[in-house]
């Protein structure tokens, strides 16, 4: 009897396998004519059920000359197809002026206290949820959901309310098509997404971006894995002038 129900899991993992994708991106980012800074991105999703999302930057060049700038963020969650729910979000910040971090804390999705320090004072918030936004998940997490989507349907079309902790903004993410692009690290046919951001009851809120400055992204799926990664962003105007990342490597487990 135990040996008929080893064989029956057994064939209920080959029907339907578990899915694990690890997916590592290496970027670089000029404005205008500066390098700005270097990124690294990393999602992984395990066993159709947790994820994990982290990216990490440091600024370079002229500006990491003028403004010595370094951050991480990181949140994790689990997900089914697209219910997702956060478990934690961490924020860490280190400049020539300030230290500082942010971490919201949640029970089955939900936000629940916003924990905050900076440089030696800490402070702990409640964190009471706006009932037009209910649903909202961190960004970091929104960008994990629409990279779900695009695993499973090489689409990018999605509406979606995210929270910092303080304020909602509003992603809204179209699908432009198929476009043949060519870096110095990567070519091919990629499917092009127009990506703008709102902060909602603060429309002219943001420095470099508003909801009106659209970011353009183009996704490219590795040869040998399938594994999606993006391969190139632009924002064509800000106050320094045109906005590239490219991603300069790519790593991908499964």
């Amino acid at each position: 009897m135990k040996l008929i129900l080893r064989l029956s899991m057994c064939l209920l993992c080959l029907l339907k396998p578990a899915f694990a994708l690890e997916v590592t991106h290496k970027m670089s980012t000029s404005i205008g004519v500066f390098d700005a800074c270097e990124q690294s991105l990393i999602y992984r999703f395990y066993g159709d059920k947790d994820y994990d999302i982290k990216t990490t930057l440091h600024t370079t060049g002229v500006f990491g000359t003028l403004y010595s700038f370094r951050a991480m963020y990181h949140a994790v969650g689990t997900y089914q197809k697209q219910n997702f729910k956060p478990q934690d979000y961490f924020y860490e910040a280190h400049s020539a002026f300030h230290d500082r971090t942010k971490e919201i804390v949640y029970k089955d999705g939900v936000p629940q206290y916003r924990i905050s320090t900076k440089d030696k004072s800490k402070r702990k918030d409640k964190i009471v949820v706006d009932e037009k936004y209910d649903s909202a998940i961190d960004l970091l997490s929104t960008f994990a959901l629409l990279t779900e989507q695009v695993i499973r349907q090489n689409n990018c079309d999605m509406e979606r309310y995210s929270f910092n902790g303080k304020k909602y903004t509003l992603s809204t993410v179209k699908s432009r098509g198929k476009e043949k692009i060519k870096t110095p690290y990567f070519a091919g046919k990629a499917l092009k997404c127009e990506y703008h951001l709102e902060v909602l009851d603060d429309a002219d809120a943001g420095f470099l971006l508003t909801k009106d400055v659209p970011i353009y992204f183009w996704v490219l799926r590795d040869e040998k894995s399938d594994a999606p990664f993006v391969a190139k962003i632009v924002v064509e105007s800000t106050p320094f002038g045109k906005l590239e990342s490219l991603t300069t490597e790519i790593e991908v487990k499964k």
